[in-house]
């Protein structure tokens, strides 16, 4: 099974937290999975100490990118 392959298993239109490699994490609603990308709404920025930061519009996130998810 390839990395992209592993989202096939989430359901989209559900809140998750999405961790990356780079030890950035979002948290917002699955939109949609479009090629290599993840696309989510509704997204905020989550940091350390800090309030999330809300996202305009919609975020896509390169899956490749990502180290896991969490379903909320």
């Amino acid at each position: 099974m390839s990395f992209s392959d592993r989202f096939r298993a989430y359901p989209e239109l559900r809140t998750v937290i999405v961790n990356l490699k780079s030890g950035t994490s979002f948290r917002g609603v699955v939109w949609a999975r479009r090629g290599t990308w993840l696309v989510l709404k509704n997204a905020e920025l989550l940091r350390d100490g800090q309030p999330p930061t809300p996202l305009d519009n919609e975020t896509a996130v390169p899956v490749a990118d990502v180290e896991f998810l969490q379903v909320l």
